[in-house]
């Protein structure tokens, strides 16, 4: 039923049900006694308004934007249900979006989301959006960049210690005995990337033993990828552990290490959870980013700046914990 056929019904203006129903009714001079007639009735046929009427008739659009790398990985795609969990008893919902690592589509995607009129964003930035995020904040849009900082531009986020969590994994496998670390990573200049890669050095250096890296392009067809992680692997008998910078290089690697069908076995850790990594034999160990965690202080530092827009950002870091399985033992 629409609001004119409310109307109808009662026997009053289409204008004296939308003030009613947003809450209008005592400033615009309803009376009590109609505006209860009016709800009552909304109540009993259980009228829910159009989204789109009701927020052209707020001003509100209750939506947040999430624009992050990959919706669909093991990382992003936990947070984002969290962030939306954590969302609804506010009373908002949420628009999502992946940028795929391609700056143009990051551009592209944020300047829509910010043309919806959004309620805020919560953002993982590409590298080189630095522009735009300081226009958001020119604007006052109520913002949280989490995972990924921006380290010359101050404003609110969230994430963890991804160098002392890099360097209590590589001192982990060190401390079980391995001797020869080698490390996959990809070619990135994400800070988080970045941090873990310095890690790794600080501590093989601490150790005084050689290091190995294997530095992957970031845009890569799995069969491409892991050919060049098996002729790594051959080109380095020496290692006898492996360190990855994030999951799905590990995964790679573990096809890679089974279609090689030798007797060798590496130690191995990962930087990020995977759900495979628990079914595997042996289970593969990892520094598990604290998601569900991350994503509350998200919600927290957003809804904070939404009610006060002139409050201090907050910066806010998360110990990730080390998650010791056999593959590092």
């Amino acid at each position: 039923m629409s609001i004119n056929e409310i109307a109808k019904h009662l026997k009053v203006s289409k204008s004296t049900v939308s003030l009613v129903i947003n809450g209008k009714a005592e400033q615009a001079r309803i009376s009590q006694s109609l505006a209860k007639r009016i709800l009552d009735y909304v109540e009993e046929i259980g009228y829910k308004p159009n989204a789109l009427a009701k927020s052209l008739a707020t001003g509100r659009s209750n939506t947040i934007g999430l624009i992050v790398e990959n919706i669909g990985d093991s990382f992003f795609g936990p947070i984002a249900l969290y962030i939306e969990e954590y969302l609804r008893p506010y009373g908002y919902h949420v628009l999502y979006s992946s940028t795929l690592g391609d700056l143009d589509l990051a551009r592209t995607i944020l300047t829509a989301m910010v043309d919806k009129k959004l309620e805020g964003l919560i953002l993982a930035p590409a590298m080189g959006q630095e522009d735009q995020v300081l226009q958001l904040l020119d604007s006052k849009t109520p913002l949280v960049i989490f995972d990924r900082r921006i380290p010359q531009i101050p404003t609110n986020y969230v994430g963890t210690d991804n160098y002392t969590a890099s360097k209590k994994a590589v001192e982990h496998l060190f401390d079980s005995g391995f001797s020869a670390i080698g490390m996959i990573t990809i070619d990135s200049e994400q800070p988080q990337m970045l941090d873990r890669l310095r890690g790794y050095h600080e501590i093989v250096e601490l150790q005084q033993k050689e290091k190995s890296i294997l530095t992957l392009p970031y845009r890569m067809v799995l069969a491409e990828r892991m050919e060049i992680i098996k002729q790594f692997l051959v080109d380095n008998p020496q290692l006898d552990a492996l360190y990855f910078s994030t999951n799905y290089l590990c995964v790679s690697t573990l096809k890679v290490v089974q279609s090689l069908q030798k007797d060798k076995a590496y130690g191995m850790l990962s930087f990020d959870d995977h759900e495979l990594f628990e079914l595997l034999n042996p289970t593969v160990s990892c520094m598990r980013q604290p998601l569900e965690a991350i994503a509350k202080e998200v919600v927290t530092t957003l809804m904070a700046q939404i009610n006060n827009p002139d409050a201090a950002f907050r910066d806010t870091i998360i110990p990730s914990d080390l998650i010791i399985r056999h593959s590092s033992q």
